[in-house]
This record gives structure tokens, C-alpha cells and sequence, in this order.
């Protein structure tokens, strides 16, 4: 009979992030997967791996100037991010559009989202951690949770359904997926990265004009430099992005947590 340690350490392994096939990195605003997880991004698609994004608000609350609308913006920040994706060598690029800073639910959130998890299958989804102690971003918050809930909902095709999602057309409901938290507290994997990559990331960040003329720009790249040099004290390569990663099992009743 095997016991505990064995099925938690055997079935709850986390893999390499690099090994997935169908990765989907989901932001909250058109910015946040390339400030979060562009050098992993570039990493993989190095690998020869297609990526998704999905963008879940039309960041059209990205600005304080009053000359610009919400439309002009949501139109600005669409092409900055199809820019940037292209820059990190990703084809995929999706829109949910809802309203950025708006007052959509998380149950919102979770209809807007899965019909393209639905659609690209993904075998791990890469969202916000809505348990980061410090965030108070709504979008981040209801998106982070949204994600978190998905995992869980579309295996179902009644729960889908429930949710007012149609089924029609879809023969696979994707029930083994893992879950990635990036800006999260509570990491538990370590994804090593090379120079190129963190150059690669960087690079990414400045095709997002609108959101890179603020005081705070310098401060905040500089942030998510010496972040990864100070993760990358652990790594050969001596740069690193850290996520918290829960493996399909761990996702429901397993209480052991994410450190075993």
C-alpha cells in the first residue's frame, strides 16, 4: 500500500514548464503577461511550443487623459499588445473585453474566459495569484479567481453549460489541467531563464507605449530585473521567474497544499 508521501510526491510532481504543449497565459490588462511572464514566454516559444494569450479587459481605463476615450484606448492598447505578443513570437492572441476596472463578477469573468479554453484546450493555464496578500487590483483579483475556478468547471460539460456556454461543436472537455499563478507570494517552482529572455521580456514591455511614459516605468523594469537576478541565485543560469503551480490532483479535496 503506498503511503501518503508516495501519492502526493509521485502523482502532485510539478513538471517543467517547458514541458507543456498547449500553454495559455491569461491577463487581467494587455500588459501584464509580458511584465509577469515574458522571459518564460520567450523561453517556450524558443522551444518551439505555440502560446495563447488571452487578454481578459479592454484596458481602456489605461489612461487619465481626458482627450482619449475609452474606445480610442481600448483600440490603442489591442494593437501594443498584438506588437508586443509578436515581438515574444506569439501567433495566438485573444480579447475578452471586459470592461477594465469595471464591475463585472468573477462569474462574468469565467463566461468571457472559457469558451477559449474551451476552444485551444490548454494543458496549463497561467493567470494572476488572487491570494497575493499585497494585490488590491479588482481586475487582477476577479481574474486571478476566475482562472482558478475554470480548472475545475470546464471538465463539465453541464456545468459549462450552466454557465450559459454552448457546447455545440466542442467533442473535448479538457479535465487535467495545470494551474500556473505568476505575482504570487507563495511560489513553489523556480523556471530558469537566460539573458535573451529577460532582454526578450524587457524589449516586449516597450511596445506597450501608452502605459510606458509614467514616472514609476524605470522603477518598475528595474523591479522585475533584479528580481530575476535574485531568484536566478538558486538556477545555473542565474536568472529566474517563479510560479505557483498546482497539479490537477492538488486542485480539489487534497489538502497537503503546494510545498510537499
Amino acid at each position: 500500500m503506498p503511503t501518503l508521501s508516495d501519492i502526493i510526491h509521485t502523482y502532485g510532481a510539478i513538471p517543467q514548464l517547458t514541458s507543456f504543449k498547449r500553454p495559455m497565459f491569461i491577463g487581467p490588462h494587455p500588459d501584464d503577461i509580458e511584465f509577469c511572464c515574458g522571459a518564460l514566454v520567450s523561453k517556450i516559444v524558443q522551444a518551439g511550443i505555440p502560446v495563447t494569450f488571452l487578454i481578459a479587459t479592454d484596458g481602456a481605463a489605461g489612461t487619465n487623459d481626458p482627450s482619449v476615450t475609452p474606445q480610442m484606448m481600448r483600440d490603442i492598447r489591442e494593437k501594443e499588445s498584438l506588437a508586443a505578443a509578436a515581438s515574444l513570437g506569439v501567433k495566438n492572441i485573444e480579447f475578452c473585453r471586459l470592461e477594465d476596472g469595471g464591475p463585472y463578477s468573477v462569474e462574468d469573468a469565467m463566461r468571457a474566459i472559457a469558451p477559449y479554453v474551451l476552444k485551444y484546450q490548454p494543458d496549463i493555464l497561467f493567470g494572476p495569484d488572487p491570494k497575493l496578500k499585497t494585490e488590491c487590483h479588482a481586475d487582477h483579483l476577479k481574474i486571478g479567481e476566475a482562472v482558478r475556478r475554470i480548472t475545475k468547471m470546464v471538465p463539465y460539460p453541464e456545468s459549462v453549460r450552466r454557465y450559459g456556454i454552448s457546447t455545440d461543436g466542442i467533442d473535448t472537455f479538457p479535465s487535467d489541467i495545470t494551474l500556473a499563478f505568476y505575482a504570487t507570494d507563495d511560489a513553489n517552482t523556480l523556471e530558469a531563464i537566460e539573458p535573451s529572455h529577460l532582454e526578450a521580456k524587457i524589449r516586449s514591455l516597450y511596445f506597450h507605449t501608452s502605459q510606458m511614459q509614467d514616472d514609476s516605468v524605470d522603477l518598475l523594469l528595474n523591479y522585475f530585473k533584479l528580481k530575476a537576478m535574485e531568484l536566478g541565485k538558486n538556477v545555473p543560469t542565474g536568472l529566474a521567474e517563479d510560479y505557483q503551480v498546482i497539479v490537477p490532483i492538488c486542485q480539489h479535496v487534497y489538502s497537503e497544499g503546494i510545498h510537499y
